[in-house]
């Protein structure tokens, strides 16, 4: 995944502060880029537009409870993985059933306890999948306009952005469907740059893993169509290109 954003939805500021800490320690200990987002109430969870990959919740909480809380959740993006953490053991039959819940820890959490957790979702969520977050994308599917207020894309899927200047939108390409939704190239290749994705000519950013081959100015995505490459930038792309051939190797 390109971040991993976690939520931690506690309305004790020592319990949140603790959990946010050793979060912290064991994430950067596996080099996992992550983002910690705080609520004090599940209601400001769920207004909140971010899709989290993983979330720890208290149950007792002002207004809506963690169990409720996490059902709603769960309704509307069955993905995300909910930990819970409390003293309230009586629950935890109905975390599970209702919630899906990942996990059910009892209050306090330590650090042991979270690295176990930690190392049982990276395992069935591998760092390896890149997946990507875009926002207000709109799509045809079945010969039908779709929209979608957050749409996560696989990174390996994507053959290239295209800017749309007219609409103020990038086009992106992928394997399975051409996506358009509010954004710059240039906020692409600053956000991109670490996952092999380079500029071909002004308003083109290319996947390095999807190109099949380079003819003369021309570049062949696997797909079979070919995208400009501005004789300015043709040196400096093919040097990137095979530093990335040659670093999965």
């Amino acid at each position: 995944m390109e971040l991993l954003q976690i939520a931690i939805c506690e309305d004790d500021l020592e319990d949140q502060e603790n959990l946010i800490r050793n979060l912290k320690n064991i994430l950067d200990e596996h080099k996992i880029a992550h983002c910690i987002i705080c609520f004090n109430t599940g209601e400001a969870l769920l207004d909140s537009d971010t899709e989290f990959h993983l979330i720890f919740m208290d149950i007792a909480m002002n207004g809506k409870n963690g169990i409720e809380t996490g059902r709603q959740i769960y309704n509307r993006n069955k993905s995300s993985k909910i930990i819970y953490q409390t003293n309230f053991r009586n629950f935890c039959e109905e975390a599970v059933n209702t919630v899906h819940a990942f996990a059910f820890l009892t209050k306090p959490l330590t650090e042991a306890t979270l690295r176990e957790q930690i190392k049982e979702f990276l395992t069935q969520t591998p760092p390896e999948e890149h997946l990507l977050e875009f926002h207000k994308v709109s799509y045809m599917e079945n010969g039908v306009l779709q929209q979608k207020a957050i749409l996560r894309i696989s990174s390996e899927s994507i053959y290239y952005f295209e800017a749309l200047k007219s609409k103020k939108k990038i086009r992106i390409v992928t394997a399975d469907n051409i996506y358009e939704c509010p954004d710059t190239i240039k906020n692409l290749e600053t956000r991109l740059s670490s996952l092999g994705f380079e500029t071909s000519c002004r308003g083109i950013l290319v996947n390095l893993q999807n190109i099949a081959r380079i003819k003369n100015y021309k570049i062949i995505i696997k797909n079979g169509e070919c995208i400009a490459l501005s004789q300015k930038r043709a040196v400096e792309f093919k040097k990137k290109l095979n530093a990335y051939i040659h670093k999965g190797e």
